[in-house]
């Protein structure tokens, strides 16, 4: 369902406390999933649109400059597609100093430890519904970071891991005899090193040749993504997602008329779902139209008071 704007402070409220009702009885029961879009980071990295070098250098060779992916993805020059893939994954590893302190991270882990202690706390739930889903569009490692701060058990699902993926790994405590929370990070548009370098070959460009080694391990991953949201109870919170990857918009749409629940909290007005998705879920806008909004510490409050 979507929501209406908020013009007052007793409308604030009223909404509020509807959001926090739905979330206590997801996080008690549903299985989870996350969806990160670039938003995700924040301040941490930049969003494409701040790639001036890679935008030039696409200005120049003549490709539009509004989407990078796509325009890779389009071109069917491999010399000037290659000169511009070159620009960009320079580009992506002059920001690969981030640390775990910065702002915009510290929500990412506050959501994921709300998160953790919600699925914890529930003792009824089957051992599927341990496992944390975090399907994200960004090449960078920093949900891996976050998790391996905290102390959490994850894993990866990637290109590299071809045939073996490990879909339904659940972790498992031999000493309390109990299923322990599982966060399954997929990455879906490709992944940087162990040290955070971005090589070419680590981005996957979905659509350029179907019948491709790389692009295969790509529908392999989305063809997962969208059993883990046909399940029973499934619920999804987008974060910082400008909904542009139509392949992952067609799962979710498909998810949602078979019962997905979906949360999308918006960094601002302008930040809108497709047509096709529009009042299929709960929209959270921004409660100040003039400013963008942490949407990744948003969501953790709601979290948090949804626990208590």
């Amino acid at each position: 369902m979507a929501t209406d704007p908020i013009n007052s402070q007793g409308d604030v409220e009223d909404e509020e406390n509807k959001i926090i009702s739905l979330l206590h009885k997801v996080l008690g029961s549903c299985n989870i999933s996350f969806l990160f879009g670039a938003g995700v980071n924040g301040l941490a990295l930049p969003s494409f649109a701040h790639f001036d070098s890679t935008i030039a250098k696409m200005t120049e060779l003549g490709l539009p400059g509004g989407d990078i992916e796509r325009a890779l993805q389009a071109c069917k020059d491999e010399t000037t597609r290659q000169d511009v893939l070159d620009t960009f994954v320079a580009e992506f590893n002059q920001h690969k100093g981030y640390t775990l302190d910065n702002p915009s991270l510290v929500n990412l882990r506050r959501l994921l430890n709300a998160t953790h202690k919600a699925v914890s706390r529930a003792e009824n739930r089957h051992p599927e519904g341990k496992r944390i889903n975090v399907f994200t569009l960004n090449y960078d490692r920093v949900a891996e970071e976050v998790l391996e701060a905290s102390g959490y058990f994850n894993y990866v699902l990637k290109s590299e891991t071809k045939s073996f993926l490990p879909f339904n790994v659940v972790g498992y405590n031999t000493e309390t005899r109990a299923f322990v929370p599982t966060f399954a990070i997929y990455k879906l548009h490709g992944s940087v090193e162990a040290d955070r370098t971005l090589k070419s070959e680590g981005i996957v460009f979905p659509g350029q040749d179907k019948l491709g080694s790389i692009i295969s391990d790509f529908y392999e991953t989305l063809f997962a993504m969208k059993g883990e949201l046909l399940r029973k109870n499934a619920a999804l919170f987008v974060i910082g997602y400008s909904w542009m990857d139509e392949h992952v918009n067609d799962v979710i749409n498909s998810a949602i008329d078979n019962g997905l629940t979906v949360v999308f909290p918006q960094y601002s007005n302008r930040n809108k779902v497709p047509n096709n998705l529009d009042g299929k879920m709960l929209v959270i806008p921004p409660v100040d139209v003039k400013h963008l909004r942490d949407t990744t510490k948003t969501l953790a409050e709601f979290f948090e008071k949804a626990m208590f």
